[in-house]
């Protein structure tokens, strides 16, 4: 008696969440099928896994997967905000812990220890091993720094009304701008 032996995903099956024609970031990035991405989709149920924002308000308008590589190992742990991302960078050691950031270090570690690709406890440990012996990156480590500038939001009101709303809905995402009519309105 054979057990049946399920089909290999391959790039021309993983395309559910792609253009068509288009293989899916989620599996040409981390080699998750599908049905995985799905299963991870409904683990965050629309929010960021560490602060819980909803994905319609963070930065993006997204959520990116977080995953930890390093000391031969590659596992998914969710999908988080952007702001979370650099926290995980931080536990990971790839970024020194700063005053905004180090109250999220026992979140980050509870985060990490509750992984979506369900690592086991020996990978666990050879990931804290690698992540031990990891030399944490700072800002002065490097004679100059590239850091293009970033563009504020500036909305002038001595301008039509139609052009300031017009740059308004080019700039913020639908929740934020229902969240400025209700300042606005005095609905709080």
């Amino acid at each position: 008696m054979t057990a049946e032996i399920p089909p290999v995903p391959n790039r021309r099956t993983e395309t559910r969440h792609a253009a068509p024609g288009k293989t899916c970031n989620h599996f040409q990035k981390y080699g998750m099928t599908c049905d995985d991405f799905d299963r991870l989709l409904a683990r965050a149920a629309g929010r960021c896994e560490l602060c819980k924002t909803l994905e319609e308000e963070t930065q993006r308008g997204a959520l990116v997967i977080d995953h930890f590589e390093g000391g031969g190992l590659f596992f998914v742990r969710g999908l988080l905000c952007d702001r979370c991302n650099s926290v995980m960078s931080r536990h990971d050691r790839a970024v020194a812990w700063g005053p905004s950031s180090l109250p999220w270090k026992d979140k980050a570690r509870a985060y990490h220890l509750a992984a979506f690709g369900q690592p086991s406890l020996d990978e666990f440990e050879q990931a804290d091993r690698h992540i031990a012996s990891r030399r944490t990156y700072h800002v002065k480590d490097r004679a100059y720094l590239l850091v293009a500038p970033r563009k504020a939001l500036v909305v002038r009101l001595d301008r039509s009304m139609t052009e300031t709303a017009a740059k308004l809905r080019r700039h913020l995402t639908e929740r934020q701008r229902e969240r400025l009519i209700e300042l606005l309105s005095g609905r709080e």
